[in-house]
């Protein structure tokens, strides 16, 4: 399979997930979702959202992590997760934060 083929592959499956994730979440059938599938989509979401970053020109613009169907309280809940996988505290963002925000050009 060609690179752009496994790239449209991705996207229709990424389509697709997204509107099963929809319809699990309205049919209030969350406690059928197993821990296994949830930690398997999480972890390839991030290793996909961090390498594209990595690759990334410096200063070029990253594909935006969220839409807007995201609430900013299931984003928090998200990111308090991700630095407890990894034993991270506040601080230990705030230094990656710095890390990872473009320079504005405006001496600080």
């Amino acid at each position: 399979m060609s690179p752009s083929e496994q790239s449209a592959k991705l996207s229709a499956l990424a389509l697709e997930l997204s509107v099963q994730i929809e319809r699990t979440i309205q049919a209030g059938e969350l406690s059928q979702v197993r821990s296994e599938d949830l930690t398997r989509l999480m972890s390839g979401a991030v290793k996909l959202y961090a390498a594209q970053a990595d690759e990334a020109e410096p200063r070029a613009e990253v594909a935006r992590v969220i839409d807007d169907t995201v609430s900013t309280t299931d984003a928090l809940v998200v990111a308090c997760a991700l630095l407890r996988a990894h034993h991270l505290n506040p601080f230990d963002l705030a230094l990656w934060f710095q890390r990872s925000r473009p320079s504005s050009g405006g001496g600080r």
